[in-house]
């Protein structure tokens, strides 16, 4: 049996408690009759979602995630929770949004490097804009078809933050004038973000891409594998090919202890072609 024949047939014995491995899985199993009840009981009040449901504050990473798997279900009470959650994305800003705060950044807390005029989405409410729930939202939001200029906004906010010599890491490329290194998690939802919009096309993006091929061509990680395959795959980079035999092979002989969130990335990279949200928008 395929390797990814093996995931999705664990996948669908594995009982799922985070929201992150309830959507990763439900989005992997789309074609194999999956429920969006589970995710769907998981939405908090507010119309976002937290990490673990009643434990942890909503927060837009995973509220993104959660709109993005439950895309493929088009029923009655999925729209109306995706009307729920965008509306609370909707009005959720980075706090360098704010004049006060665009001010202090520019004239006294200049200890990191960014742009305070160019921001997207926080994790959570009165915090700062990060890159992974920045990226999410500007897919979930394509995703949708839901026109804002936050995700223009958000796109802008990315390449201010990217790392000089290609990548990302969580926030910002630069603290008390040293120059971090990026993250190849974080890289790959950036890339993916900016894929469709003509920053896609900038020379950072493509530094990125080499970045993750050689930063990840002796990698054991199914998880970083998966998510990176599925960006060099969005952009059809020459590494794409090696990284999909270094991710069946990383994953074949673990399938039985993988968590399922690292099953399901794994599952949706392993689709012929990769899966690389795409699909979403045409």
């Amino acid at each position: 049996m395929a390797v990814r024949s093996q995931i999705l047939e664990r996948l669908k014995a594995l009982p799922s408690q985070g929201t992150e491995d309830v959507a990763l899985s439900l989005l992997a199993l789309r074609n194999s009759g999956a429920d969006p009840a589970p995710l769907l009981r998981q939405q908090h009040s507010s119309g976002a979602w937290g990490a673990i449901p009643n434990v942890d504050l909503p927060n837009a990473y995973h509220t993104a995630l959660a709109l993005l798997a439950l895309r493929p279900y088009q029923l009655s009470p999925v729209r109306d929770a995706a009307d729920r959650a965008f509306a609370w994305l909707s009005e959720l800003r980075g706090r360098e949004s704010h004049w006060l705060w665009q001010w202090k950044f520019r004239l006294f807390d200049r200890q990191v490097r960014f742009d305070p005029s160019k921001s997207g989405w926080p994790w959570v409410p009165g915090t700062v804009s990060w890159v992974a729930p920045t990226a999410l939202a500007m897919l979930a939001f394509r995703a949708w078809r839901r026109e804002s200029p936050r995700v223009a906004a958000g796109a802008d906010m990315l390449l201010d933050r990217a790392c000089p010599q290609g990548g990302w890491n969580a926030g910002n490329p630069e603290v008390f004038g040293v120059e971090l290194d990026p993250h190849p998690d974080f890289t790959t939802m950036a890339v993916l973000a900016l894929r469709d919009s003509d920053h896609g096309r900038e020379a950072i993006v493509r530094r990125s891409l080499d970045y993750l091929a050689a930063r990840l061509s002796t990698s054991l990680s199914p998880y970083s594998l998966a998510w990176a395959l599925m960006a060099l795959s969005a952009y059809c980079h020459e590494g794409a090919t090696r990284l999909r035999g270094q991710l069946e092979a990383g994953t074949a002989s673990r399938i039985w202890v993988l968590p399922p969130r690292v099953l399901a990335v794994a599952a949706l990279a392993l689709e012929e072609p990769a899966f690389t949200f795409e699909e979403f928008e045409r």
